[in-house]
């Protein structure tokens, strides 16, 4: 529902969550490799009790064979957790406490592996681009993991940071300067008749009455993001919001001041005027967190750089061999 448009809003955010651990984790093969748990048919599950007292030891121990496939194929904690490296954090944590998920993962891996297995017997391996892309993939890795290093070894300190952030703060100032930004609440009903607008006005008359206006948010509201929150929207500056909303907002004076129901295009609002901030420049305070990661960011990719310069240094181009494979074809 984008009756505006927050790039923080807690439904995309929430979807994000939902919808990222199988985007991300699952294998992208055509029929039964892409069905559920239960669809696949046959399937042999060794599922193996574990204490508590163990349980911990079984996720740090990255050699622990999670799944067993033909030919002696093994999957193991450390494949699992390669693979999860690709998701993020939240992802990975949730994964790791549910058992079906992490299964589900384990038999994704255990599926290209014993395709893997299969194309070695059938001599793939041998063909020079497959040989190439597997080498490039090797490459990929090790090379993420020596970066990773590096970056471990440039690390820089807390006052470091805190120095190379004030110093982006000074630089570019005006990146931080904020328009006047307005914080409501409203009560979304989705119009299927003239019944809505009738809703409407009699959720209306109990705010008026006294009503808590995050409770009926919550309970009325079409709107599953802000209900969620009450009904609050948190702080939008003008003309972010569709034209009905934004003007009724406008109008409002006072904090707790509430509109009459507006009609959009997503139904009838009722409006709550949380706060207004008027205009002014973010302090260094404020921006801090942002700053801190920005300038981490820009003193570890300096030492990237560093380091690739210095490759630079001893790379040897066959000129000859690149123009004659570019060289277009004749005609």
């Amino acid at each position: 529902m984008h009756f505006f448009e927050l790039p923080d809003s807690f439904a995309v955010r929430q979807s994000a969550q939902h919808l990222c651990l199988p985007l991300v984790l699952a294998l992208t093969l055509p029929g039964a490799f892409a069905q559920t748990p239960t669809q696949v048919p046959n399937e042999r599950a060794a599922t193996t009790a574990v204490s508590a007292d163990s349980t911990s030891n079984v996720k740090k121990n990255p050699t622990t064979i999670l799944a067993r496939g033909a030919a002696g194929v093994t999957i193991t904690m450390a494949d699992v957790l390669s693979e999860l490296q690709r998701a993020p954090e939240a992802s990975r944590l949730a994964a790791m406490e549910r058992p079906d998920s992490l299964q589900q993962i384990t038999r994704n891996l255990l599926v290209r592996r014993v395709l893997a297995a299969e194309a070695t017997r059938d001599g793939l391996a041998k063909d020079p681009i497959v040989a190439a892309t597997a080498t490039i993939a090797q490459d990929r890795a090790l090379s993420d993991a020596r970066l990773a290093r590096l970056d471990a070894q440039n690390e820089p300190s807390e006052s470091a940071l805190d120095a190379y952030a004030r110093t982006m703060y000074q630089a570019n100032s005006s990146k931080f300067d904020r328009p006047a930004q307005t914080r409501a609440s409203h009560i979304l009903i989705a119009n299927n008749g003239p019944e809505s607008l009738e809703k409407a006005k009699e959720l209306l008359r109990q705010l008026r009455a006294g009503a808590a206006f995050g409770d009926i948010a919550k309970t009325h509201s079409t709107d599953p993001g802000s209900a969620a929150r009450g009904g609050d929207l948190g702080f939008f500056p003008a003309g972010q919001m569709v034209r009905p909303f934004d003007d009724a907002v406008n109008a409002l004076i006072k904090p707790g001041d509430l509109s009459e129901p507006i009609e959009t295009q997503f139904g009838y609002h009722i409006i709550r005027l949380e706060e207004r901030k008027e205009k002014g420049r973010q302090t260094f305070e404020e921006v801090r967190p942002q700053l801190l990661s920005e300038a981490r960011n820009a003193i570890l990719n300096e030492a990237r750089m560093q380091k690739v310069q210095n490759l630079n240094k001893d790379f040897v181009f066959e000129r000859e061999a690149i123009e004659a494979i570019a060289k277009p074809a004749s005609r």
